[in-house]
């Protein structure tokens, strides 16, 4: 069932869609492919701060419509800039804006942003094609539901919401004809098996985003469809690893699970999953033994678990209605099984007390501390539509500009720790050089397509195993001592002589130099190995199974 109405009225518009890139981008590729089958003239563009080479592509193509999707909102400014230059430039056509940030707070970025037109909020593909058949036909695009714009007069006004697609599998796949998927070695597609999640974590937007639309919380595609997506990648552009994109895989219980169960196995009826892998996100009480070894049976090879806190306190604040035990749990059966893994950890929150920190660290540890995994870390911000925000606001605590909100902890000293932190382990865990990055995906290549009679591959997981190690525990300890100094001196003491604090970042630092060394040698050893072509960063597969580093810790621009 095609749902996507065409183009009855006026001239097909061009459409230029400028975003991020990374991991296929599907929210742009599927309002690619949903404005084509409308009859309309998509591109895209990958979204750069510096806008010279979208403005020369811009001029070149003279599109109708410009898209932007805003995935940070901390990016909000940068994005008003490069709107801002083309709009200098001489840019006449319809310039619109999606993506969560956006769709929550259309107002402020309406109100800072003047050379935008437009706002598509929450789910995309009809109301973008619906604008664009308005825009053809020239016709008053004002009164589209799901639309934010301004009136004559210039105020602000959006339309009522568009109800969302309930069939998924009626929207037309991904458009990924310009995607390189066979210059790679190995081959990676995103994929995404549903929308939405039933969870209500305070620090997430997910399920507001998806909620404020009405309509189920998780919708799922029929698994005879999704192996069929997966099938034709693998047949017609030599995909061999899919990253499915859903915000928990697994979440919904055993309707989830058994949903899960079929896809894997179809792909095993389908003779690929001997050569076909896959990724999922779920959270650690969704992780069952018997149905990730029927995962593992359809290709099932790497698991990131949202974790967040090992803290029971920690947790509660977090409405994450889990405790620090299914987490150590679900790590014993990821481990049993050999899985790959990595997770989101957040060592602090805007109600962190430094026993809540020291409760976090010793989790790491016993999480860890043998080194299976590298261990992040970093704080929570305050999101746009997420019930943290909300708290924050409610109790004046929230801080910062609607486009880069802030908060100061209850206790002063958590925000010395802090930026304490953010200095100490910016290179660490948010910079594609640091060992977070290396580390993860060095794990993840040690365990791929491992064969148990190697004695190369064994030695070379063991010896990662032992990097990390030593690279999770240094973490820990430099923390930990940091927190004992922070904890007996007092803060003015501590604001007036940093030598102590300067004493253990350099430590750390020097630890970090020591493990990158040792991670270089033994990349040279392992590439050496290796037949010639085999290595998986030359393809950058490495960038798609890690975490983006685009965000504001990443950036070193403040509490996160």
């Amino acid at each position: 069932m095609n749902i996507i109405p065409h183009l009855v009225t006026g001239r097909p518009q061009r459409v230029l869609l400028v975003g991020f890139q990374d991991q296929d981008n599907l929210g742009l590729r599927y309002l690619m492919s949903a404005t084509r089958a409308a009859g309309h003239l998509p591109e895209i563009h990958t979204y750069d701060t510096e806008p010279a080479s979208l403005i020369a592509r811009v001029k070149s193509l003279q599109p109708d419509v410009i898209g932007f999707s805003l995935i940070f909102q901390y990016m909000a400014p940068s994005f008003g800039q490069v709107i801002t230059a083309l709009r200098e430039a001489g840019v006449t056509a319809h310039i619109t804006m999606g993506g969560h940030y956006p769709s929550f707070d259309y107002q402020e970025v309406l109100r800072r942003i003047p050379g935008l037109d437009s706002v598509v909020r929450y789910e995309g593909e009809l109301t973008l094609v619906d604008l664009l058949h308005h825009l053809a036909a020239g016709s008053d695009w004002r009164s589209i539901p799901g639309l934010a714009g301004r009136t004559a007069d210039g105020q602000v006004t959006s339309s009522p919401l568009r109800e969302p697609v309930a069939d998924l599998d009626a929207l037309p796949h991904p458009d990924r004809a310009s995607i390189d998927y066979e210059g790679s070695f190995l081959p990676t597609a995103s994929i995404l098996g549903s929308r939405g999640c039933p969870w209500d974590c305070s620090f997430c937007s997910i399920r507001p985003f998806y909620e404020a639309q009405g309509g189920p919380l998780r919708r799922l595609r029929k698994p005879e469809a999704i192996v069929a997506e997966m099938i034709e990648l693998v047949e017609r552009r030599g995909v061999s690893t899919f990253l499915f994109q859903d915000d928990d895989f697994l979440a919904t219980g055993p309707r989830a699970r058994q949903w899960a169960a079929q896809i894997a196995g179809l792909l095993q009826a389908s003779g690929h999953a001997g050569s076909v892998r896959f990724k999922i996100s779920c959270r650690s009480d969704e992780v069952h033994e018997d149905n990730l070894r029927q995962l593992m049976a359809g290709g099932l090879t790497h698991v990131y678990m949202g974790v967040e806190s090992g803290d029971e306190i920690g947790l509660s604040n977090m409405n994450k209605m889990l405790t620090p035990a299914a987490h150590l749990e679900a790590g014993r059966v990821l481990k049993r099984l050999g899985l790959s893994f990595d997770f989101g950890f957040m060592l602090l929150d805007p109600y962190s007390t430094f026993d809540q920190v020291l409760a976090n660290i010793r989790f790491l540890e016993d999480f860890v501390g043998d080194g299976y995994a590298v261990a992040p870390f970093c704080s929570m911000l305050p999101y746009a539509g997420t019930p943290l925000r909300a708290k924050l606001e409610q109790e004046g605590r929230l801080l910062g500009t609607p486009f880069d909100p802030d908060y100061h902890f209850l206790d002063p000293k958590l925000d010395f720790f802090y930026d304490w932190m953010l200095h100490t382990f910016h290179r660490r865990n948010f910079t594609n050089e640091g060992l977070c990055h290396l580390l993860r995906f060095s794990l993840f290549e040690a365990r791929l397509d491992r064969d148990p009679n190697s004695a190369t591959a064994g030695k070379a997981l063991a010896y990662l195993q032992y990097i990390t190690s030593v690279c999770n525990r240094q973490a820990c300890n430099t923390l930990r001592a940091a927190v004992s100094h922070i904890q007996e001196t007092p803060l003015h003491s501590l604001e007036q002589d940093r030598s102590h604090m300067d004493g253990l970042t350099a430590l750390e630092w020097r630890a970090q130099a020591r493990l990158t060394r040792e991670h270089e040698a033994y990349r040279r050893w392992f590439d050496a190995e290796l037949p010639a072509g085999r290595r998986l960063r030359d393809a950058g597969f490495d960038k798609s199974w890690t975490l983006r580093t685009g965000d504001r810790e990443a950036a070193g621009i403040g509490a996160a």
